[in-house]
């Protein structure tokens, strides 16, 4: 699974994150430290000030410790700032006692500005605390996430690793097992009930067969090791080959697929056989799921984008719109009854989609529901008459729309 692309945010230096702001005793002993400091300074400065400018440095420092602890610290040091300018700064000096109206009344406006400013400022530290404790958060998330990623990462490779050497492993038994059950079935004096078992291993081990060289496929389009020889092709001729040979073990496609053929341009740079693995995938499918007396239609159409377009339509099971997108996926079928009651792996669609967007097409699914069947469209950039044979051409992660580079979690 791919890391997701997000940054994690910036590692910022703000106050918001200094340990004081998660001890209240200690902002308040702030706050009182700045008083004192306001205090220091208005008595370096008495012989210049007088008794001019007697609470703006207190307000000031109200301001200031509403802004670095809170609003509680602000109002407590805009009242003890004032408490200390009455006492030191206001004449009869050393003493509460106000003489005159317009020292109380100036004595009130500061408290009030000291207040409502520590109000404003109070706000503003609690918007930048919200602010860090978010940013802190998301870092958090991000680092979750992160090693979610790669824990996913490690489990795909590990699933990787296993299905190649699992699939390497079985091919050879099961190579012996094939060669063996063919020779007995060219036997001409085995007995008839023993030849029909023979048959009938034949078959299963043609299925296994099947099964491995999925798992395989699989594995090399997740490990972008999958190499395709572009070749120019005509895909009316390999539709035809393909519907002719997509029997299920032997056996001839029922119902048998009609061709209506419309497309006039229809030659295109791809893998001779990967394109008809990817039809055999999807009528092979269109097969499994369609009753002997449905149809099965395989369409050819000219597009506005200069590709060629495959539609194949059945009347078979349909999917629902919640798991439409999910086929694609490997190891995902429409459901549950539907796995029990029509087997496989649910490879066929996810191996079928990679392919095709490795030929630089596309494959989309739709269905109306269950019960009204499901159409499957290809689309192939097509070629002119004169085009040379391309380079050979390997799979690879990124080209992941089809969820075969980064298949789901939960399947890993």
């Amino acid at each position: 699974m791919a890391l997701s692309s997000a940054t994690p945010p910036p590692a910022e230096i703000s106050i918001a994150r200094w340990p004081i702001f998660g001890n209240r005793s200690a902002a308040y002993a702030c706050a009182l430290g700045l008083t004192a400091i306001a205090f220091l300074v208005r008595w370096d400065l008495n012989s210049v000030l007088g008794n001019s400018s007697r609470t703006i440095f207190f307000v000031s420092a109200a301001a200031l410790s509403a802004f670095l602890f809170g609003r509680g610290p602000g109002i407590f040091s805009t009242f003890l700032g004032l408490m200390v300018s009455a006492y030191c700064f206001s004449s009869p000096r050393y003493t509460f006692h106000l003489l005159t109206k317009s020292q109380t009344v100036s004595l009130l406006s500061a408290g009030i500005q000291g207040v409502l400013i520590s109000f404003c400022a109070g706000y503003l530290h609690r918007a930048l605390r919200l602010r860090a404790e978010s940013e802190q958060e998301a870092r958090n998330l991000y680092e979750a996430e992160r090693r979610a990623h790669e824990a996913a990462d490690e489990l795909n490779r590990t699933k990787d690793y296993f299905l190649a050497v699992l699939s390497h492993e079985l091919r050879g038994p099961l190579s012996a097992i094939s060669y063996c059950v063919s020779d007995r079935l060219k036997d001409t004096t085995t007995p008839l009930e023993v030849r029909e078992d023979f048959a009938l291993i034949e078959r299963n081990a043609r299925m296994q067969s099947r099964l491995i060289d999925d798992l395989l496929d699989l594995t090399r389009l997740t490990r972008g090791k999958l190499e395709i020889e572009l070749r120019p092709l005509d895909v009316h001729l390999l539709l035809a080959e393909a519907v002719r040979t997509c029997g299920v073990d032997g056996q001839p496609p029922r119902p048998t697929p009609t061709l209506h053929l419309h497309a006039r341009e229809t030659r295109v740079q791809g893998d001779r056989d990967r394109l008809l693995q990817v039809f055999w995938n999807i009528l092979r499918n269109a097969t499994k799921f369609t009753p002997e007396d449905g149809r099965i239609d395989v369409e050819t159409f000219d597009t506005a984008a200069g590709c060629i377009g495959i539609r194949i339509r059945d009347t078979g099971v349909g999917v629902t719109a919640e798991t439409l997108e999910r086929i694609f996926h490997p190891f995902e079928q429409a459901g549950r009854e539907t796995n029990r009651k029509h087997g496989g792996l649910g490879l066929g669609l996810a191996i079928a989609r990679g392919l095709v967007e490795l030929h630089d097409g596309a494959l989309v699914g739709e269905s109306a529901g269950l019960g009204h069947g499901t159409t499957f469209t290809v689309d192939l950039p097509v070629i002119s008459r004169n085009v040379p044979p391309g380079a050979s051409r390997r799979s690879g992660i990124e080209r992941g729309r089809s969820g075969i580079g980064r298949p789901p979690v939960g399947v890993a």
